[in-house]
This record gives structure tokens, C-alpha cells and sequence, in this order.
């Protein structure tokens, strides 16, 4: 075999190898599908929807959903009325969920997350015969990001309740 033909053999083999290696990862353009990412509210808690796309099949995923939260709290009394001096705190904070999650053959992940504010009873002490309630949520500032891939998204909106 001439050297010439042992270098193109050569030069052939590890052209081959780096397409191989690049393959995988030029397959796909994992990113969450804008119409088909949301969120709502179940109560006080704030449900997000998502959708994402251009995965590798069976891929696992690991996805984030965050949110700031500024929720109220306030000492209720047996009637259920809050007292004339009430105690009240008001938390703001960055609440996260997050859960794993397997691409389908078409390399789509359609799931969802549930964030939920701090319990009443662990945000607040309140005296003998009253108890710690939550008055109102505010939710703002949703994303959803997928630390595996890196996709990200953010959702619009603000969400209160009640």
C-alpha cells in the first residue's frame, strides 16, 4: 500500500469519527414550544405546562420551574374574622420545582410542575385561639428551564389569588 493511500485511508477514518462524534449533537435544537408552555393557578398554587422539543429520544431530562412569590399571612381568630391588631407577614421569595423527565421517540417532553407558597402554620406563629391563614399569593416571573439541554423559557403573566 503506497503512503499516499495509507494517508487518505487515514485521513478518511477520522473524517468519519468526527462526523460520528458531531452527529449526536447537531441532531436535534432542544427548546420549549412557545404556545404549548403555560401556567395557571390550582388554588394558591401555580401549575406550569410545558412542551419541549428537538431532544434526543429517551433522552432524561431534568427540568426547573421557578417563580417569585409574595404571599401574605395573617393570625385568623375562632370566627374566622382577623383581630383588630392583626399579625401579618408578607414572604417574597423564588420558589422552584423541578422533576425528571424521559423524551419521547419523537423527542418531546410534555410535563408539568406544581410550585406551591411556604405553609400557613410554618410562615407565621400565631397566639393561643388564632390560627395562621394565607390571605393572597402573587406569582410573577415564571421560567422553565431545562439544566440538561439548557433550553429556557420565560412564561408571561402574573397570577394572584384570591
Amino acid at each position: 500500500m503506497s503512503i499516499r493511500r495509507a494517508l487518505a485511508a487515514l485521513g478518511a477514518a477520522a473524517a468519519l469519527v468526527l462526523v460520528g462524534a458531531a452527529g449526536p449533537a447537531m441532531a436535534g435544537n432542544p427548546h420549549f414550544i412557545k404556545n404549548a408552555t403555560s401556567a395557571h393557578l390550582d388554588g394558591v398554587n401555580l401549575v406550569v405546562d410545558f412542551k419541549e422539543a428537538g431532544l434526543p429520544s429517551g433522552a432524561v431530562e431534568t427540568v426547573v420551574a421557578s417563580a417569585d412569590l409574595s404571599a401574605t399571612y395573617s393570625c385568623v381568630n375562632g370566627g374566622g374574622n382577623v383581630p383588630s391588631d392583626p399579625k401579618k407577614t408578607t414572604i417574597d421569595s423564588r420558589v422552584s420545582e423541578s422533576g425528571e423527565f424521559t423524551a419521547a421517540k419523537n423527542g418531546n417532553i410534555v410535563g408539568s410542575l406544581t410550585l406551591m407558597p411556604t405553609p400557613a402554620d410554618v410562615a407565621l406563629d400565631c397566639p393561643n385561639g388564632q390560627t395562621a391563614t394565607l390571605l393572597s399569593v402573587v406569582w410573577s416571573n415564571v421560567t422553565v428551564e431545562d439544566l440538561d439541554s439548557g433550553a429556557f423559557i420565560a412564561v408571561k403573566g402574573t397570577f394572584s389569588a384570591p
